[in-house]
């Protein structure tokens, strides 16, 4: 049958004219041939232009057969649909990870470990070291300080009524404190010297070469550098934050990683029994810090 869109333009017009060729026979009341003739016109039309159609554009109308139950398609593909089936929930554990993924800046290195089970040298919150990767550093600073017959100071420092801050202000101004902690720290100390986040809102500080008798100043900055990152970060009514800070020095109070963790631990247990003992007394508001 014709495909060309001229011819089929042209057939398509022939209904047309068989229409009008009927109603003019039975406008003028033509005998009954002429009649027929023009609904033979329009039938031989259709037909012409359904069959000259492409096949793909041949549609017919279905008969309703009431009741009629439609079965259920046939898996062509087994295979393919059982690969399916083991890609898909892949796909879906690989999405459920990239939401548990944490971002930096919103967990500790602990709690990331736990959830993902990699561990990581830096804290994930802070930027500084993580409590592993510290001890394994202040080994390695032991050994050369050792070498090198050096003094050295061991620094553990724990943010005084960190919990009630956290309720006041919320976790995300509490953790922005915690960054602004670690950051005033890194301009307190000299290069060289080893930050850490121990856990929670403790860290600590490791100045190897230094002897024993500026310790008293080494907490002194560090006070000022916990009270500088309150007034940075925190509201005016939750600025006046503290620190209790127990300290250590190498080789007096031990030449080796544990005993020293344990006389910081040790100091740091009796800051805070001050600290409560001291709690009405005013604190001074106005503390330098110093970068020698």
């Amino acid at each position: 049958m014709p495909r060309s869109p001229l011819l089929r333009t042209s057939l398509a017009i022939l209904p047309i004219f068989g229409a009008l060729l009927a109603a003019l026979a039975e406008h003028k009341g033509w005998p009954i041939p002429l009649s027929l003739f023009a609904m033979a016109v329009v039938a031989s039309s259709s037909a012409v232009i359904y069959w000259s159609a492409p096949l793909s554009k041949r549609t017919g109308t279905p008969l309703a057969e009431p009741n009629l139950l439609v079965p259920a398609t046939p898996n062509v593909m087994p295979e393919v649909a059982a690969g399916a089936e083991q890609l898909e929930p892949a796909t879906e554990f690989r999405s459920r990870a990239a939401q548990r993924s944490p971002e930096p800046g919103t967990v500790g290195t602990r709690a990331h470990t736990l959830i993902t089970g990699e561990s990581h040298e830096t804290d994930l919150l802070t930027g500084v070291l993580g409590p592993e990767a510290f001890l394994a550093r202040l080994a390695v600073e032991l050994e050369r300080c050792r070498s090198a017959q050096q003094t050295a100071i061991l620094v553990i420092c724990d943010l005084d009524a960190f919990g009630e801050v956290n309720r006041t202000v919320g976790l995300a101004d509490a953790n922005r404190m915690l960054r602004q902690v670690a950051d005033c720290f890194r301009l307190t100390v000299r290069e060289g010297d080893v930050i850490a986040r121990l856990g929670g809102d403790e860290f600590g500080i490791f100045f190897p070469g230094l002897p024993a008798e500026i310790a008293e100043t080494r907490v002194r900055d560090l006070r000022a550098a916990v009270r500088e990152a309150a007034l940075l970060t925190l509201p005016e009514e939750g600025r006046l934050v503290t620190a209790c800070i127990g300290t250590s020095c190498f080789p007096a109070d031990g030449s080796s990683l544990d005993a020293l963790m344990t006389a910081a631990a040790l100091s740091l247990s009796n800051a805070r029994r001050e600290r409560q003992e001291n709690a009405n007394k005013p604190i001074p508001s106005a503390l330098v810090i110093t970068r020698n």
